[in-house]
Order: structure tokens, then sequence, then C-alpha cells
């Protein structure tokens, strides 16, 4: 008996640590116990509602989703993947009831993670373990937001479509390593000197090299009226400049226009709020006036907004009547999007035709420049834009957080499913310029193309 048991020793050893494994979450107090268990309840709420609510079900990856919420795991205690998924592995036992079963590894995970790092709070736990489930799904527009954050990512949203922001009022684009700044007019940023293409190299002293662009967007931003010094290095000057510019609230109008030199007009749309049509008709009426001969249509980062107002853009560059596109929900749902019916036209569909995307064109203006490629109605110059197509929701969880995730599929007329980033026709990287027009590398490539395709005396 003594020999049989002690040959049994890795077995026995096995089953005793499932057991311990099990136990972990259950040895508090029982109103700890209780309150462990609707804190844990929310991971397998999370889930439910990722796989009821986005668009297709058939495509999501449950493995994803779960190396995910484990790698997050790990990446919460500090520890490497493996052997953390390793030891996830070899847990076995009865997962319990209210575990979907779909997911039972994510629960395993977090037994190994109570009994190897008892220290860490089980909300952050959890909180990690939703956070890499979203980030399982590959999804870039997807995410995740805690009980404190989502009121106000919710309201900038859904709801903040009046283009105001606090800042300095330049457009930040990372590229080569590099960060770029474009000024938009009127703003801080110009009256302190910024000019396009100069690369930031210090906010406030503190080196921007190898941060993220979100990371340099906050460093920038801040209060109305307070100061931020920038250090940045301009082409054609041998030393960096440092510059004070004092932030403010930017009010930036959703549409812009100019006509630049040989009749090509620019018309730059920020954001598709409800008005953003009748906006760009009321650009479009300027430069016709001025004996505009082209146009190229600026949707660098453009965030997107309302899909009637991008579908109106579209309708003056269309055929009447033409599609914009159409969506499919996750039952299979149709609904077709074409331009207002009272649509006021200017005659604008023979007229040579650009449009700039970039890594930050967004949602809307992505299906705009998508649609206008596809009728081969214009050559789309810039760079891959960001890969979110679709209509988004918030979809809210017991506790106040929520996750923001794809509710319809966007497809254009032809029948081409909207995502994963618009690849341009002709792909130019922001960086500056001085051969051209303007200091900007990829609005100078446009003007070219343009300029080639118009007479040469005009």
């Amino acid at each position: 008996m003594l020999k049989g048991l002690a040959l049994n020793k890795p077995k026995v050893f096995a089953v005793l640590t499932v057991l311990l494994l099990i136990m972990v979450l259950a040895c508090e107090s029982d109103g700890d116990s209780v309150d462990s268990e609707d804190q844990i309840a929310l991971t397998w709420e999370a889930w439910e509602k990722i796989d009821g609510a986005i668009t297709n079900r058939d495509s999501l990856e449950t493995d994803g989703v779960i190396e995910g919420a484990l790698r997050s795991m790990a990446a919460l205690a500090e520890v490497p993947a493996y052997p953390f998924l390793t030891d996830v592995g070899r847990v076995r036992g009865q997962v319990p009831p209210e575990v979907p079963v779909e997911i039972a590894d994510v629960w395993r995970g977090m037994l190994v993670h109570r009994q190897s790092f008892p220290d860490i709070e089980l909300d952050d736990l959890v909180t990690a373990a939703i956070q890499g489930m979203v980030d399982g799904l590959g999804d870039p527009a997807v995410g995740f937001l805690d009980a404190e954050a989502y009121p106000g990512v919710k309201e900038t949203v859904e709801g903040n479509l009046d283009g105001e922001y606090r800042g300095i009022g330049a457009r930040v684009v990372a590229q080569d390593e590099q960060i770029l700044l474009f000024p938009f007019s009127d703003t801080p940023a110009e009256k302190a000197g910024i000019e396009d293409g100069d690369v930031l190299v210090s906010v406030e002293g503190e080196p921007v090299a190898g941060k993220e662009l979100e990371e340099v967007v906050d460093l920038v931003a801040g209060p109305d009226d307070s100061k931020v010094t920038l250090l940045v290095e301009r082409v054609g000057e041998a030393d960096p400049l440092e510059l004070d510019v004092f932030r403010g609230t930017i009010s930036l109008p959703s549409v812009s226009r100019q006509l630049a030199p040989g009749g090509i007009g620019h018309i730059y749309v920020s954001i598709f709020r409800d008005n953003t049509g009748e906006q760009v008709l009321e650009a479009l009426e300027e430069l016709k006036r001025f004996d505009m001969l082209a146009l190229i249509l600026d949707l660098r980062s453009s965030s997107g907004g309302s899909e009637q107002a991008a579908a109106d853009v579209a309708g003056q560059f269309l055929p009447e009547g033409s599609m914009f596109m159409y969506t499919l929900d996750r039952l299979g749902n149709r609904q077709d999007l074409t331009a207002s019916e009272d649509l006021e036209r200017l005659g604008l569909g023979d007229i040579p035709m650009v449009v700039l995307v970039n890594e930050s064109t967004v949602g809307e203006a992505e299906a705009l420049a998508a649609v206008l490629q596809e009728s081969e109605r214009a050559v789309v110059i810039g760079t891959e834009t960001f890969g979110k197509s679709g209509t988004y929701n918030f979809v809210e969880l017991s506790d106040g957080s929520a996750i923001y995730i794809p509710t319809r599929a966007w497809y254009t007329p032809l029948g081409k499913e909207l995502g994963g980033g618009l690849a341009p026709d002709f792909e130019v990287e922001a960086r500056p310029d001085t051969g051209g027009v303007s200091g900007d590398s990829q609005f100078n490539q446009a003007y070219d193309y343009l300029d080639e395709q118009l007479p040469a005396f005009r």
C-alpha cells in the first residue's frame, strides 16, 4: 500500500493542488466570499455581453479572447506569460456552473493567479481579465472602460460633437519614430510659431522619443491658458527651437477650405456632425465661385461621427440615387444608406479628385474614402486608415463599466465589408517637404497628382 501510494505521489499532488486552487476564493469570511463571487461574476457577464452583442458572432475567436485574458493577468502580476499559461493548463477540476464553458480557462487562470499572487486586489484581477478579453478580440476600436472612465468617454463619443478640446491646436503625427506637428489655422500652436512638419523633441523638458502617440498628446494637453514649453527641430534650423505655447479651448470647424494655386481646391473635414454635409456644400459653392478645377478632400485625422453626414458628402460626388453603403446587424437585417432626399447638389461628378487619409482617419471618414475609391470617383493618397468601420455602441455592465463594441457591420455598395483599415491607392508617409506648395508631403503628392490631370495653361 505504501509503495503504491508512493508511486502515485504525482497524481495525489496534482489532485491536492486542484483542491487548493478551488479553495482559494472560498477561504475568506462569509461576507467577503459573497463580495468576491459578485466581483468575479462581472468577468462572466462581460463575456456574455460580448458574445451576445458583437456583430459577426461567427468570426469571434474564443481562443484569442482567452489568451488575451490570461496574458493580461500575467502582465498584472508582472510575470512572463510562461510559465503562467503552463500552470493554467495543468489545472483540472469541476468548473462552476455560472462560468461560461467557452472561457473556462479564464476561470482556471483566476484560480492560479489568486493562489500565486494573493496580494493583488481581486478588483484589479477582474479588470485585467475583462481588458484582456476585449484586447483579444483583435479590433483596435473596441475598448473596455471602468465605471469611473465610462461616463466621460461616452459623452465624448456620443454627445460631444461640437469639435472642442483643450490643447494647442495642432495635428500630431507619428512618423519614422518621430512626432511631427502640423498647426491648425488661428490656434495657439500657429500663434506660437509652430510650423508644418516641426519635429517635437520634448514637452516641458520630458523627451518624447519612444513614447506612444497618445502619451505625447496627453503631455501637450492641459487647462486653458496654461503654458507648455515645447522643444522642436525644424528643417533649415541648425539648433532646436524652444517655443512657449498657451493652451486653450480649441474650437475647430468641422469643415475648412482653401484654393491652392492652379485652381485646385482643398476641403478638410475634421468630424462628421449632423450639419457637415451642409458645410461641405457651402465650401464647394465658395470654391466653385473661384473657378475650382480639381479637389483635394482631406480626411486625415477625421474622427468620424454621423453616418448620414458622410452619406451627404458622398452625394456631392456620386450620381443621384447612389447608395453610400449598407449595414447588417448580427441577425443579417440590412439597412441601406443614401444621401438625403433633399440634398442640394452642385453637379461636380466629373471634377478630378483626391482623398487624403492617414492612420487617424476613423469610422465614417474611412467609409467615405472607401466608397469614393471603389466607385473610381477619387484616388486615395496617404497611409492606411485606423480600421474602425462599423456601427459601435456601448454595452454596459452591472457595475457601471462598459464595453465599446461593433453592433452593425458596414459594406460598400459592391458588397465589400469595411474594416481592418483602408489601403490607399498611393501610399505616402507624412514628413516635412519644402519642395511643393506646402510643407506637407501628403498634400504635395495629392496636388501634384491633380496638377498633372489639368491643362498646363489655366
